[in-house]
């Protein structure tokens, strides 16, 4: 069998740091418009820098995000005292009545109101 060549592409040859940015500022420009766009093709340029020069950027960063994830999920976690096992917040009907400062009178509770059925409504005639 002979050799498949490679095939031939029409598209040209960019650095990194291009492709870095103009993939930014697309993603950004579809994330967060203009502004989006500027702050991403920026950070899409570092990266493909970054790149171009041997590091392995996305792997740092996803490395970085993770680390900072389980350290708030521990903190999260460890915050407060636990509630007991079984223990239920008290019903409204349940919690005692608001006290009232000496020297004031309480207010008495709203009734409930009815919703009344709204009539049609004449509207002015228009002049012509």
């Amino acid at each position: 069998m002979a050799k498949k060549k490679k095939a031939a592409t029409n598209l040209p040859q960019v650095s990194k740091q291009t492709a870095g940015g103009i993939t930014g500022a697309v993603i950004g420009g579809l994330v967060g418009g203009p502004v989006g766009a500027t702050v991403g093709g920026i950070a899409g340029a570092m990266v493909g820098d970054s790149s171009a020069k041997g590091g392995k950027p996305i792997e740092t960063a996803v490395k970085a995000v993770r680390s900072k994830l389980k350290s708030a999920k521990s903190l999260k976690t460890s915050k407060g005292p636990k509630a007991a096992k079984g223990a239920k917040s008290k019903p409204k009907s349940k919690m005692p009545a608001k006290k009232v400062k000496p020297g004031k009178k309480a207010k008495p509770a709203k009734a409930a109101t009815t919703k009344k059925a709204k009539g049609k409504k004449k509207r002015a005639k228009k002049k012509s």
